[in-house]
C-alpha cells in the first residue's frame, strides 16, 4: 500500500533515527513492529504502547536479521500519529443493541460458524484471532454524502479506540484491528433491522476493555463539539483525543500473551541441538526394515522448512496445509502407505517444533477431517522452531537430517525441488532470474531468420561488490587457493572470486571478504557444484570418495570465516545423500 498509506493507516508516524532496509527500499522499523505485533499476537501495538529505541524495536529487528539503519531520516518529518477516537453508540432494544453487544463482541463471534460468507476476509480474521472468535461490531449505510457518520464510515483508520455507549454513558472500549464491508456476513451476524438493512460497514475489535464503572458521556461528548445525546456512528480527530484524555479511564497496560503450558522437556528455551534431536524422532523411530514411520511429518517438516526458507508466515489455514501437503504425501509416501494430510497437520504436535490453533479435540485426539473443515484451525513451527530455522545453517542441518533420516529411499533432489528447496544443489544456490546469462530459449523461427535473436527481456540481479572481489584476487596473486594455478587471458592475469556461502537462496550469504575464495575456474566450477569441500583441518578433499587435493592455501591477510566453510561442508553432506 506504500509506507506513507501504510502508516497513516496504523496511525504511525515517520521514523526519527532506526529505518528498515530491505532490498533497497526504507521503512519505518516502529511501524513494522507494530503492525507484526497484530499479525503474530493479535493486537495492535499503538506508538504510545512501546519504544522505538536501539535496545528495543531496532534490537529485536537486527536479531531477526533485518538491517537497520541509525540516523537515516531528519527528524522534521510528521510526528507520530496517534489513535482517533471512534464514538459509537450500541443501539438500544429495538435495535437488539444490548443482544448484539453481548453476542458479537464480549462473547465474539466463531469464524468458523461464518466461514462460508467470509470470502476473501477469512484468512485476515482467521490470523487476527488464533483462537477463532472474531470480535466485530458494525454499521448501517446510509444515503447522506457529508454528515457525521459519513465522514466517521470513510475517515476511520485501523488502530482508531471505539468507545461504545449506552444510557448516556461510555461502557467499553477497543481498538480497530482491520475494516472491511460485506453485507453477506453483516446478515449472517446481526440479520436485518425494520427497514431490511444490515450492519455491513464492519469493524474487527481488539480485546474489549469493559469499565467497571460506566463513565459520564456528556463531558466528553461536550469537549469534543458532539450533540448530546450521542445518536450516531463520531468520529473525532487525534488531538481531540488527546484533548479528553483526562476525562477517560487510564488504558490498561497491553499485556503479552503467555505461552502455553510447556511440556516438560519444553522448560527451556529450544537449542539448534533440541530442534535437530527432536527432528530425529518424528513419530516411531524408523526400524532396520523400514517401516515409513515418521515419513509424512518429515515431508510436512520440510515443506515448513521451506517456508521459512522463502519468508512465508509460519502458521497456515487448514486448507492451505491439505492443499500443498497432500500432493507430497501422494508422491513421497511409500506406495503401501496411505497418509491423510490430517495427520502430519495434528500429529507433529508431540515433536515440541509444531503448534495448532483454533480447534479443540477430545483427550487431544485427532479430530475427524469435517472438524477440521469446520473449523479452519491455523497450524505450523512455534515461534521458536521457526526462529531457529530462520539460520542459514540450522535450516540446513534440519533438511540434512529429515533427509538422512526419513527419506533415504526417495528421489531427494526430486523432493527438494518439489518443496521449494532446490537451491541446495548447488552453493550458489539460485540466483535472480537471467543470472549467469540463462535466458529464454529461442524459438525455431527466430534460429531460421538468420543472425541470433535479441529479445528485451526486465530482470534482477544480485548487486555483487566488485572491489572485494578483486582485493581478493590481488591478495592471492591471482593464484588459486586449491591448486595455485595462475592463468592469463588477454595477457592479463585471470581468476575468480568464489562465494563460499552463495548469494543465492536458499542460502544468502554475504557479498564480504571472510566469504570469498580465489579459484580458477576449475576449482569454482567443482567448488559450487559441491564436487569438493574445505575440511576442518584446512585439507581440499573430494565430496565422493574423500580424496585430497592438498591443503587450502592461505593468506595472512585473507581470514576465511568458518561459519562459511562449514556451511559449504553441510551443502556437500547433503550433495552426498541426494545424489544417486
Amino acid at each position: 500500500m506504500g509506507r506513507e498509506t501504510f502508516r497513516r493507516r496504523y496511525c504511525f508516524g515517520r521514523a526519527k533515527t532506526y529505518e528498515l532496509v530491505w532490498d533497497g527500499d526504507r521503512y519505518d522499523s516502529k511501524a513494522i513492529a507494530g503492525v507484526a505485533h497484530l499479525y503474530s499476537v493479535g493486537s495492535l501495538l499503538s506508538a504510545d504502547d512501546f519504544s522505538g529505541g536501539a535496545r528495543t524495536v531496532a534490537h529485536r529487528l537486527r536479531t531477526l536479521g533485518f538491517t537497520v539503519e541509525d540516523g537515516a531520516t531528519t527528524t522534521d518529518g510528521p510526528g507520530q500519529v496517534a489513535p482517533q477516537i471512534v464514538l459509537q453508540p450500541r443501539g438500544g432494544a429495538r435495535d437488539r443493541g444490548p443482544q448484539n453487544f453481548v453476542k458479537s463482541v464480549r462473547q465474539g463471534v466463531p469464524i468458523a460458524d461464518i466461514k462460508d460468507v467470509l470470502g476473501e476476509q477469512a484468512e485476515v480474521l482467521t490470523v487476527l484471532y488464533p483462537d477463532g472468535i472474531a470480535r466485530l461490531w458494525g454499521a448501517t449505510p446510509t444515503r447522506q454524502v457529508n454528515n457525521e457518520k459519513v465522514r466517521a464510515l470513510r475517515d476511520r483508520r485501523a488502530g482508531d479506540d471505539v468507545f461504545f455507549y449506552a444510557e448516556n454513558h461510555f461502557i467499553a472500549r477497543a481498538r480497530i484491528l482491520h475494516l472491511f464491508d460485506s453485507p453477506p456476513v453483516a446478515r449472517e451476524v446481526w440479520g436485518t433491522d425494520e427497514n431490511d438493512a444490515t450492519w455491513e460497514h464492519i469493524m474487527a475489535l481488539g480485546e474489549i476493555e469493559e469499565f467497571p464503572a460506566r463513565v459520564q458521556a456528556a463531558p466528553i461528548l461536550r469537549c469534543l463539539n458532539v450533540r448530546i445525546p450521542l445518536r450516531s456512528l463520531t468520529l473525532r480527530s487525534a488531538e481531540n483525543y488527546r484533548r479528553v484524555a483526562h476525562l477517560l479511564p487510564e488504558r490498561r497496560q497491553p499485556v503479552l500473551p503467555q505461552p502455553p503450558t510447556p511440556r516438560p522437556a519444553m522448560s527451556r528455551r529450544l537449542t539448534a541441538a533440541d530442534l535437530l534431536h527432536r527432528i530425529g524422532f518424528l513419530g516411531t523411530p524408523r526400524h532396520s526394515e523400514g517401516t515409513g514411520s515418521g515419513r509424512h511429518q518429515s515431508l510436512a517438516l520440510l515443506w515448513a522448512i521451506s517456508r521459512v526458507a522463502a519468508g512465508d508466515p509460519r502458521l497456515t489455514p487448514w486448507s492451505s496445509f491439505r492443499t500443498e501437503v497432500d500432493p507430497l504425501l501422494t508422491e513421497f509416501e511409500r506406495p503401501d502407505l496411505k497418509v491423510d494430510p490430517k495427520s502430519p497437520f495434528w500429529d507433529l504436535q508431540d515433536s515440541g517444533l509444531w503448534e495448532v490453533h483454533g480447534i479443540e479435540s477430545d483427550s487431544g485426539s485427532m479430530p475427524q477431517a469435517e472438524m477440521l473443515d469446520k473449523a479452519q484451525p491455523v497450524a505450523g513451527l512455534t515461534q521458536g522452531s521457526a526462529e531457529l530455522l530462520q539460520n542459514p545453517l540450522t535450516r540446513l542441518e534440519a533438511v540434512i537430517k529429515l533427509c538422512s533420516t526419513y527419506l533415504d529411499d526417495v528421489d531427494q533432489r526430486a523432493l527438494l525441488s518439489r518443496v521449494g528447496l532446490a537451491g541446495y544443489a548447488t552453493a550458489d544456490g539460485l540466483l535472480d532470474e537471467d543470472e549467469g546469462g540463462q535466458g529464454p530459449e529461442i524459438t525455431d523461427a527466430e534460429r531460421a531468420t538468420g543472425p541470433t535473436a535479441r529479445r528485451d527481456v526486465t530482470s534482477s540481479r544480485l548487486v555483487r561488490n566488485g572491489s572485494i572481489a578483486n582485493q581478493v584476487k590481488e591478495m592471492h596473486g591471482h593464484a588459486c587457493q586449491v591448486c595455485g594455478t595462475r592463468l592469463h587471458y588477454m595477457r592479463r592475469p585471470y581468476s575468480q572470486a568464489a562465494h563460499v556461502r552463495g548469494l543465492g537462496s536458499p542460502h544468502h550469504g554475504p557479498d564480504e571478504l571472510p566469504n570469498l575464495l580465489c579459484l580458477c575456474p576449475n576449482h569454482h566450477v567443482l567448488f559450487d557444484g559441491l564436487e569438493i569441500y574445505i575440511g576442518v583441518d584446512d585439507v581440499v578433499r573430494r565430496t565422493h570418495g574423500g580424496d585430497s587435493l592438498g591443503s587450502l592455501r592461505r593468506h595472512v591477510d585473507h581470514r576465511i570465516d568458518e561459519a562459511y566453510l562449514q556451511y559449504h561442508r553441510a551443502l556437500c553432506e547433503l550433495s552426498r545423500l541426494t545424489k544417486n
